[in-house]
């Protein structure tokens, strides 16, 4: 019997810490919000904070051709639900956004930024590379979170 190396990370895939998830969110009336580059930077700001504050990792992000919705790829500890998953991220970033955008409220005077509709989808090591490929290809801003800084 041969003994193999296993990498840190394909270890932690077998003890079921992999928690990658595929998330999908879409503004409210399918504003098409992400046009306006303060709106994107504030977003991925807000993101930025999810990440510190909560223990997120976002591997990637990309925004739709519709200017309507985004794409991420996010490592969820294991603490969170995904319905608090993204009721965290729906959350923080409409009010982050409220704050920074005065005139966001005359759209949205009941300040409900995201609509109800969201996909997620597990991602595992399988499948990652066809994630990224399509949001890669449908996305007009497609970079890793570390590459907005």
């Amino acid at each position: 019997m041969t003994m193999e190396a296993v990498s840190s990370e394909a270890f932690e895939r077998m003890q079921g810490r992999y928690n990658w998830q595929h998330l999908m969110l879409r503004t409210k009336y399918n504003y098409q919000l992400f046009r306006n580059p303060k709106t994107v930077a504030n977003v991925k700001k807000a993101f930025e904070e999810i990440e510190q504050s909560f223990g997120f990792k976002i591997r990637e992000m990309g925004f739709g051709e519709d200017f309507a919705h985004l794409h991420l790829i996010v490592e969820v500890p294991s603490r969170f639900s995904m319905n608090q998953t993204l009721q965290i991220f729906k959350s923080h970033s409409a009010s982050r956004l409220f704050q920074q955008s005065a005139g966001l409220c005359k759209r949205y005077p009941r300040r409900e930024l995201w609509s109800d509709y969201r996909y997620n989808g597990s991602v595992g090591p399988m499948t990652e590379p066809a994630v990224k490929t399509y949001i890669q290809k449908q996305d007009i801003q497609q970079r890793t979170l570390a590459e907005f800084s």
